[in-house]
């Protein structure tokens, strides 16, 4: 007698258990594993995303948990045998982050206002320079792509070489700063660049020098991304060059503008590697950003547990904006 093959309707309208003679027999392991994947995930192939979770567990989460974990131990260099085993010391790890100072004389408040004014400040004049120079070059012309390889230079040429360069630039008496403030009779070549207070200033002239291409990127794209209708219609309606960028480019650019000056600002903010290479070691305390602070209390006080704080503080700083961009995206995509 020939065997029929009853095939029973699951949620969703999909597939249920194939069960031969009838559906008197039960379906074997690999269709009810398929209907209970086709159940729960319905026909979106989630389980494709498991190597990309499982790398971010361990890449990204296990880390960030180890780094809080050790904020409320006690590790110092005398416990750091035993660093999962150290003594429990709660927030006390905090309080020592924000009232005692670290190698620099810098407590931790100082050290985020000194991270704040150096990101912020570096956005606030990069932003014009690069929407400048976007401009300059969004038409094409006679060498225009000449000149838009021109303005990557300072964004491609790698941190620490840039940290170097500007250690020769900025040295005192000698170096080419010194040199045309001295020609202009501005200063008398004597400013001390690379130490004291004057070196907060260098280190933000040279991280403006070398991050406006990524603003200048930024403002390019979306720029390319305006669709020419909405020019040639406004030349139509006789509207002038600063009309066209009052009411087309601005509000084209809005969203554009607010992204890139979200992650310059959080770029700035997480700087070590300028810092670190610019100066001696230990660099001066108008220049110990947060990313210094920790460092410092790591491996000149070995003051893990302090240095942990710190990285949970730098990190929750981080995460507070990013969050407010995306939720504010999130919620006018939903209004659009």
């Amino acid at each position: 007698m020939s065997t029929q093959l009853e095939v029973s309707a699951g949620p969703r309208g999909t597939a249920g258990a194939i069960a031969p003679g009838g559906g008197d027999e039960q379906p074997s392991r690999t269709i009810r594993a398929v209907n209970w994947i086709t159940r729960h995930w319905g026909d979106r192939p989630l389980w494709m995303l498991i190597p990309a979770g499982v790398a971010i567990f361990v890449i990204v989460i296990v880390p960030v948990c180890l780094t809080i974990y050790l904020s409320l131990l006690n590790v110092n260099v005398s416990t750091l045998r035993e660093w999962l085993g150290a003594p429990f010391y709660g927030i006390q790890n905090y309080v020592n982050a924000f009232t005692a100072p670290s190698t620099l004389g810098v407590s931790l408040g100082r050290s985020i206002l000194i991270s704040f004014m150096f990101s912020i400040l570096t956005t606030v004049i990069i932003t014009p320079i690069g929407m400048l120079a976007a401009f300059s070059v969004h038409r094409r012309f006679k060498g225009s792509g000449l000149a838009r390889a021109i303005y990557l230079i300072p964004y491609v040429i790698p941190t620490f070489v840039t940290a170097l360069m500007a250690r020769i630039v900025f040295m005192n008496g000698t170096g080419l700063f010194d040199k045309a403030l001295k020609f202009f009779h501005i200063t008398n070549g004597q400013t001390y660049w690379l130490i004291g207070s004057n070196s907060y200033w260098a280190m933000q002239i040279t991280e403006i020098w070398a991050t406006w291409p990524f603003i200048y990127l930024m403002v390019l794209a979306g720029l390319q991304a305006i669709p020419k209708e909405h020019y040639e219609a406004a030349a139509l309606d006789g509207a002038t060059i600063r009309q066209r960028l009052r009411h087309i480019v601005i509000p084209e650019l809005s969203g554009v503008l607010k992204l890139g000056m979200l992650l310059s600002t959080l770029f700035h903010f997480g700087n070590f590697t300028l810092a670190f290479v610019m100066f001696s070691s230990p660099p001066p305390a108008a220049v110990e950003v947060l990313p210094i602070t920790a460092y410092y209390n790591a491996f000149d006080f070995f003051d893990f547990g302090v240095a942990s704080a710190i990285a949970v503080v730098t990190m929750v700083i981080l995460i507070i904006p990013g969050y407010i961009y995306l939720r504010s995206t999130r919620l006018a995509a939903q209004a659009g």
